[in-house]
């Protein structure tokens, strides 16, 4: 399935979700899920160029397993929660890190650090036919062909269960919404050149080359 933005109810993210990547930031780890969004007109593919110009300033690799809700989700348990995904496939989520360290100090949101034209680079996604399958999937980032970003969805603070039943229950979920479960470390800044590569279970899903 390859998804537009306009195929895109909303864009929910989780930050902070793996703790050497909250570490490296010198981010507290959080006790409960850290919830923000991005617009889905930021939605690009993960493919052919992805263009960032040097007026974002720097622009960090950010790379996430994102899950689509296939049904409505109200208060729902982590079981009936991991029963909603229809798909799965990797998104990135681009940031500028400057402007989120600006906005941060000032205790302001981050949406102008997050939601730019192209900041939600996407695969195509695969259906789910057993979610508990969803409990152990592998995602690696490399760039230039070196390893960037490995982690493994067991390793996250918060499970994918675990945190669409937690959105479920603050914000009513719908299909078509789309939930990017957070980075591993190794986040860094993109230069013009940069050849990244995605991988879900060593499959790549997705390859695109930084125009800055």
């Amino acid at each position: 399935m390859i998804l537009t933005r306009a195929d895109v109810n909303a864009v929910y993210c989780v930050g902070r979700n793996y703790a050497d990547h909250a570490r490296e930031l010198n981010n507290p780890v959080p006790s409960s899920p850290l919830i923000f969004t991005k617009s889905p007109s930021c939605i690009v593919p993960f493919a052919g160029e992805l263009r960032l110009p040097e007026s974002l300033g720097r622009c960090d690799h950010e790379l996430e397993i994102a899950v689509r809700i296939g049904e409505s989700l109200q208060d729902a348990s982590p079981e009936a929660a991991l029963g909603a995904v229809s798909h799965i496939g990797l998104a990135l989520d681009l940031t500028r890190r400057d402007a989120q360290s600006v906005l941060k100090g000032k205790g302001h949101p981050w949406d102008l650090a997050k939601s730019f034209p192209g900041a939600c680079p996407l695969t195509p996604l695969s259906p789910v036919s057993d979610p508990a399958s969803l409990r152990d999937r592998g995602l690696r980032l490399t760039i230039n062909d070196e390893v960037r970003q490995v982690g493994r969805t067991g390793q996250m603070i918060f499970s994918i269960a675990t945190l669409l039943s937690f959105l479920s229950h603050h914000i009513p979920l719908v299909a078509s919404d789309l939930v990017l479960t957070g980075t591993p470390a190794g986040v860094g800044p993109l230069q013009d050149g940069d050849v990244l590569v995605g991988w879900l279970d060593g499959e790549a899903l997705g390859r695109a080359v930084v125009r800055r």
